[in-house]
């Protein structure tokens, strides 16, 4: 499979994509769930019709982003630049604004979402803050809930744990343990059918090492904790939902980027989504029309 993240809509975008994932494009819930019962589901919408029209056959949808009147903190510190004041704050009433959402999403989107992930980065400030033991808690009830909602509408959907990084600069595993080791608390982990990593190897050089090492050391820990192995629904436990090389670096050679996309291709991830298409500015191996990245992404995954 071809899987990609896309932020923005007004591009054209390349076709043999056939997994897409929806995030960072206008349509989180913060961005739907404008007040109590009152969902703007137009962007959501364009979005979705989007990725069917230029043939990606399997939709992940990030659910994420708390709006600022569900927030238990509208004014927490450090949310990411790009989303609203308080969306990196866990919701302060579930049954009231997170499990309706989840409803109404996982109702509306039937068998044309196929996906979702519960929460985005759970490591980092600019997503959930603080890092406690009771929003790590909290999130993990969210994920058991927003299994049994999302799997009452839509019994062929798959649900995934919150995005783990693995780098260490982004607080590493045993950072994630923390939050794996609450999901660990609920019946079945939640009934979660997947867990997602963000692979981002450092700098522009050992980026196929760095990229199996994070995997790698990713199943391994799952593995010791007796993390469920994948459902039967899902290709493999573990989907790299955001991954790039050289992210934010001064750029990798095309040869390079062939070794490194060769040696990578073949690790058991059941879904590879690269972050992100047609986005220059985030510098290392650019995805975008004609580049070596996306030829080299061609060769590699089917």
């Amino acid at each position: 499979m071809r899987g990609m993240g896309f932020t923005r809509t007004d591009q054209e975008w390349p076709s043999g994509v056939t997994h897409g994932r929806i995030w960072d494009i206008g349509a989180t819930w913060a961005d739907i769930h404008i007040a109590p019962d009152v969902f703007k589901w137009d962007r959501l919408d364009e979005v979705v019709a989007k990725m069917e029209a230029n043939g990606i056959t399997h939709i992940t949808y990030v659910i994420a982003a708390t709006p600022a009147w569900a927030a238990r903190d509208p004014d927490a510190p450090h949310n990411a630049p790009w989303l609203p004041k308080g969306s990196n704050s866990l919701p302060g009433d579930p049954d009231n604004s997170w499990k309706p959402f989840v409803w109404a999403l996982s109702d509306r989107y039937k068998g044309r979402i196929h996906a979702y992930e519960v929460w985005n980065e759970c490591q980092l400030a600019d997503f959930m803050y603080p890092w406690d033991s009771k929003n790590r808690k909290d999130l993990a009830k969210m994920t058991d809930d927003a299994n049994r909602i999302i799997k009452g509408n839509d019994p062929k959907a798959l649900v995934g744990a919150c995005s783990i990084l693995p780098r260490e600069t982004s607080g590493g595993l045993k950072k994630a343990e923390k939050f794996l080791t609450e999901l660990s608390k609920r019946k079945n982990w939640g009934g979660v059918d997947f867990f997602a990593a963000h692979l981002y190897p450092e700098g522009n050089t050992k980026q196929a090492s760095q990229w199996i090492d994070y995997f790698d050391d990713t199943k391994a820990l799952l593995k010791k904790m007796k993390a469920p192995k994948n459902s039967g629904k899902s290709s493999s436990t573990i989907w790299v939902t955001e991954t790039a090389l050289g992210l934010l670096s001064g750029g990798i050679s095309a040869e390079k980027v062939e070794q490194y996309t060769a040696k990578i291709s073949d690790r058991g991830a059941g879904h590879v989504y690269w972050y992100a298409w047609d986005r220059e500015d985030l510098g290392g191996a650019w995805i975008g029309p004609g580049t070596y990245m996306w030829e080299a992404i061609k060769r590699h995954w089917k």
